[in-house]
């Protein structure tokens, strides 16, 4: 026997252990030297052998001579308890069981916290002073003290129209105007008879209402209950605005309807969207005047010339209606389309028609290929539009 081991023989048996009802802190168990005992987590049961093994579970055979002194016969063991049986259960059972484990843990974490942030949801709003009456008004609630008793509030909860007056900016745009007074785009364009955004000069006098909408003006055989009903707004609203005080109705009066909207299709016509380009190329001839490519002489060119590949799409620059579409001495295979508030476009030289008469188009769908038919010297698209049977400059009411 080793030196080691009879120093180690020699105090065990000189130990001296006072009887207890538990055991004393214990030390590493000898049947498994990673574990250590602790004292509140074990009990001392009999079991009921004479020989020295380990017991199941990580039990710990203790000999009466090393054991507990008054205590003959048998021997006894050590036995987790079952919180560490169940901890060890967990520990030992893979990652599955971690896993439950720490979920377990963090949910009984978690219990305290939610249960006060529960009762803090349900703490009632304080009640508003007595003293002050809220009233809605835009951007917020504005406080205004509340009258002795028996007074009655004389408030006035409405808002007569007027105009302001704005000169542009350099760098101003019809947005930001309207984002600067709070306003919508079709307040600023309706008020100002904008046809065009882009043409918005710097040094202008512009008018700026002092509530959102659009002015109307009156027309033959209009009431107000019509207006209100066509324009979709109270009543009551368009009265108190415009400060009417009885039914009568003058042809020709322009009032402000409060909260009312431009149509779709003038709303896009001024921001430059109600037509876009129908053919992406390059830019040969611009609207004007110009010298004749076949005699040299002046003549004004009322459209302009776009040059691309022979058969390259060309679409509709508008919704609308196919009004006419065949053949011309000048302009060869030719669409004309109308749209909306008295417009047309006229599309020429054109290598193939794929519409018919009366078809209606939405923007963008194709409608021929380019070509260089009729009075033509090179493979190009002929874009003309038209206001009211005049025709304008197709720069004017193109998206750029």
């Amino acid at each position: 026997m080793s030196i080691k081991k009879q120093i180690m023989k020699d105090l065990i048996a000189a130990q001296h252990v006072e009887p207890r009802k538990k055991p004393s802190p214990l030390r590493k168990n000898p049947g498994n030297t990673n574990s250590v005992l602790i004292q509140p987590f074990f009990t001392v049961q009999p079991v009921k052998t004479k020989h020295r093994r380990p017991g199941l579970g990580g039990m710990v055979s203790i000999n009466e001579n090393q054991g507990f002194r008054g205590q003959k016969g048998g021997t006894r063991a050590l036995r987790p308890s079952p919180l560490v049986q169940l901890a060890e259960f967990f520990l030992r059972g893979g990652r599955k069981r971690r896993f439950i484990l720490a979920c377990s843990a963090v949910g009984i974490l978690l219990v305290p916290v939610l249960t006060v942030l529960i009762d803090i949801s349900f703490i009632p709003d304080p009640e508003p002073p007595e003293d002050q009456v809220r009233l809605a008004s835009y951007g917020g609630f504005n406080p205004i003290p509340a009258p002795p008793d028996g007074e009655e509030i004389p408030l006035d909860l409405s808002e007569t129209f007027t105009w302001l007056e704005y000169k542009v900016r350099n760098g101003d745009t019809v947005e930001g105007i309207a984002r600067r007074f709070g306003l919508s785009l079709d307040a600023v364009i309706a008020s100002n008879s904008i046809g065009n955004v882009r043409t918005l000069r710097a040094g202008e006098k512009i008018r700026i209402p002092n509530m959102d909408g659009i002015p109307y003006t009156v027309k033959r055989g209009d009431s107000y209950s019509k207006i209100a009903v066509s324009m979709q707004i109270p009543l009551e609203a368009i009265l108190d605005a415009n400060d009417i005080q009885n039914e009568d109705i003058v042809p020709g009066t322009v009032l402000f309807i409060p909260g009312a909207k431009m149509s779709r299709e003038a709303l896009r016509e001024a921001l430059g969207e109600l037509f876009m380009y129908p053919l992406r190329g390059r830019r040969t001839s611009s609207f004007g005047w110009r010298n004749d490519p076949f005699t040299g002489t002046r003549s004004f060119h009322a459209g302009m010339d776009m040059a691309a590949p022979l058969g390259s799409p060309v679409k509709a620059s508008g919704d609308g209606r196919v009004s006419a579409a065949g053949y011309n001495k000048i302009y060869g295979n030719y669409i004309i389309i109308n749209h909306d508030g008295g417009y047309q476009t006229m599309y020429g030289h054109l290598h193939k028609i794929l519409v018919t008469k009366d078809a209606r188009v939405i923007q963008g769908k194709v409608i021929g290929q380019v070509g260089s038919t009729g009075r033509s010297t090179g493979a190009h698209l002929h874009f003309a539009a038209y206001k009211n049977g005049r025709a304008i400059n197709p720069l004017e009411i193109l998206n750029n």
